[in-house]
């Protein structure tokens, strides 16, 4: 297969030499990387519409303390970084990553104290309103970054006499990182369920020794931690992350903390599955990838013994096993690259299909026969032309579904780009009798190319991909199809080749 190098332009008014390009080439591997770096203020502007154009993504920096500017004037400086933005979407859809600007080179605190005067942060909270709604841009805090390394060892002075490279190999790095990760979210490369233990992770003391009246959970004490981490869960549910429980302990006992502990700030609703019982974890964590038909490659696992841990990297090494504990937990779960544009409804919608699978499960044990079960869920599907308020799911939908897919991916801005084509976009709506999946798919035609066909797991064994063939079928000639093959999408070719005359 071959590797297409992936194209990065640099604009900035500094040099980043000799540090920024190895890093990102290590950072990326095993994808290649091509940088395109264009001087801000000595761009020749045929060469500069040329690099444009190739760019799968732009790097924005401007060191305002470089910007030539008389006086330092927020406005002018809106207006320039607007005339920049503007010129670069008219010559192509790459993706900017652009950072924010920073005065902590400023000496004058030796001076005057650490007076907050707001400047800085005033202008990077109009340059942040100024790109709030568009698709294709990420401003990026680079003064968070800088916090992060230590402002003293962000900066390198020698370089930035001799050769204009302020910033040192430290805060290089930080950013090269923050580079990749924003790669991965805009990919929709992450993983998509976090299962966790229960003693000891969400709150301190176990509940068959302690009882429950005695485990450690508040918003003091020892049981700060545990409350505050379960605020940060809420925040990765609250973002597209599915949450189940995994514990040895009876059940009544871990639901009885879920639903009438005071101090719990993660309730059940939140959570879509329940393994609760005495049973081995490995085999507790391929049911839950079962009943919520994803892959264990998808899934963390977080528990507070180092037993456990080791039992899934052994037996189970697709899962992510992380041990868990106070101060090192967060950095393990910087696995989750997460958009920062969710729908909370959709969130909602696909943890009650979750959390109705029993109910599912209870019905079809009734019926020997397939069919008459499909027929008692009472299946609604509706199939219409996407709306644009639509094509944020459908973007999602593409990034994140690895088993009925053709495997193609888009992002928001790809979509729109292409909708003002003449393709058809479709989406696939789905309810039945339990609850509202909301929308679980996603079909396009380009003429006579079946160019995208993508269902949620969740909706899986219900004939619900039957029935979008069937609509293909009815409303389109296909002669065509675009297929992307992985290891978890190869069964779904033979089912699309149905739709081929």
């Amino acid at each position: 297969m071959i590797n297409i190098p992936l194209k990065i332009a640099v604009i900035s008014n500094v040099i980043f030499d000799p540090y920024f390009a190895p890093l990102i080439k290590k950072k990326f591997t095993p994808i290649k990387i091509e940088l395109l770096p264009i001087p801000y203020y000595e761009r020749n502007e045929d060469e500069y519409e040329i690099v444009i154009k190739k760019a799968d993504y732009t790097i924005i920096w401007l060191n305002i303390e470089n910007m030539a500017l008389d006086i330092w004037n927020n406005d002018e400086i809106i207006r320039i970084s607007e005339k920049l933005y503007n010129d670069i979407s008219k010559l192509s859809q790459t993706k900017i990553i652009w950072f924010s600007h920073e005065d902590y080179f400023a000496k004058s605190y030796l001076a005057r104290g650490h007076v907050f005067y707001g400047a800085i942060d005033s202008l990077n909270i109009k340059m942040n309103e100024l790109f709030l709604d568009k698709d294709n841009i990420t401003f990026i805090d680079l003064k968070y970054l800088i916090a992060g390394v230590g402002v003293a060892n962000a900066y390198d002075n020698k370089g930035k006499y001799r050769w204009n490279a302020p910033y040192s190999k430290t805060l290089i790095q930080a950013t090269v990182d923050e580079i990749h990760k924003q790669y991965l979210i805009d990919k929709g490369m992450t993983k998509k369920c976090l299962v966790l233990d229960c003693d000891g992770v969400l709150w301190g003391g176990v509940i068959s020794e302690d009882g429950i009246e005695n485990i450690k959970l508040g918003g003091s004490g020892f049981g700060r931690p545990y409350q505050e981490f379960q605020r940060f869960l809420i925040d990765l549910y609250s973002h597209g992350v599915v949450l189940a429980i995994c514990s040895k302990n009876d059940l009544s006992d871990v639901m009885t903390v879920f639903n009438e502990h005071s101090e719990m700030v993660l309730k059940e609703e939140h959570i879509a599955c329940f393994q609760v019982n005495w049973e081995n974890k490995p085999d507790n964590l391929k049911r839950i990838a079962e009943i919520l038909n994803i892959g264990l490659d998808s899934m963390v696992f977080i528990d507070d013994s180092t037993v456990e841990v080791e039992a899934i990297k052994s037996m189970l090494p697709e899962v992510t096993a992380v041990l868990y504990d106070r101060d090192k937990v967060y950095d393990g779960l910087s696995c989750f690259n997460l958009k920062k544009k969710v729908n909370l409804s959709d969130i909602t919608k696909r943890n009650d299909t979750y959390r109705t699978n029993q109910s599912r499960e209870a019905l079809k044990s009734k019926y020997d026969n397939y069919d008459e079960y499909i027929a008692a869920l009472d299946i609604k599907i509706d199939i219409h032309e996407a709306l644009p308020i639509e094509y944020s799911r459908i973007a999602e939908l593409t990034q994140r579904t690895n088993k009925c897919t053709n495997g193609k991916r888009y992002t928001v801005t790809k979509i729109k780009e292409r909708c003002n084509s003449n393709i058809m976009l479709y989406s696939v709506n789905v309810s039945d009798r339990f609850s509202d999946f909301g929308l679980v798919g996603a079909i396009e035609i380009d003429n006579e190319t079946l160019e995208l066909f993508c269902l949620s797991c969740r909706a899986l064994g219900r004939k619900i991909e039957d029935y979008m063939i069937l609509f293909i079928k009815n409303n389109h000639v296909i002669k065509n199809m675009d297929f992307y093959i992985s290891k978890n999408n190869y069964y779904i070719k033979e089912l699309l080749c149905g739709c081929l005359i």
